[in-house]
């Protein structure tokens, strides 16, 4: 599922999602920025996707279709807060980066180094104060019981 980098993750706008930034949405037959990216972003990067917290679920996976023969499989999202805004990427980035030569945007290289480790208050609060609307919109508890 190809979305250019920093463009607005969810186009509708729908219940706070304007924070929400998209990086490293890669597709076959779409150009991508390639280059030399520190070393010290791809580790963190692979640090950060060893066990990321999603704040809201998503149905199916996503393969890479820039591999050759066969595609690495992918099927969390990263989330990593920016000061003002949550950059959304997808778990193959780092694939992308090591395997295709991808160059993230450095807005992005600074906020994964800049980011508080997974699943720990100071990170939860960063979501919480980069994207209020978005993280109190996926927490809320439903509106209305199932019946039995």
């Amino acid at each position: 599922m190809w979305r250019a980098d920093l463009a607005p993750f969810d186009d509708t706008d729908s219940e706070g999602m304007s924070c929400l930034r998209a990086v490293g949405w890669l597709e076959r037959g779409r150009a991508f920025p390639t280059g030399p990216v520190d070393p010290a972003v791809y580790a963190r990067l692979v640090e950060l996707l060893k066990n990321p917290w999603e704040p809201s679920i998503t149905m199916g996976f996503h393969e890479c279709d820039l591999c050759l023969y066969h595609g690495e499989p992918g099927k969390r999202n990263l989330y990593v807060p920016a000061g003002g805004v949550v950059f959304v990427a997808p778990e193959l980035v780092a694939h992308y980066m090591n395997a295709h030569g991808y160059r993230p945007p450095v807005e992005f290289c600074a906020a994964v180094l800049a980011c508080p480790p997974m699943r720990s208050v100071p990170y939860l609060k960063a979501l919480m104060a980069d994207a209020r609307p978005f993280m109190m919109a996926v927490t809320r508890p439903p509106t209305k019981r199932l019946s039995d």
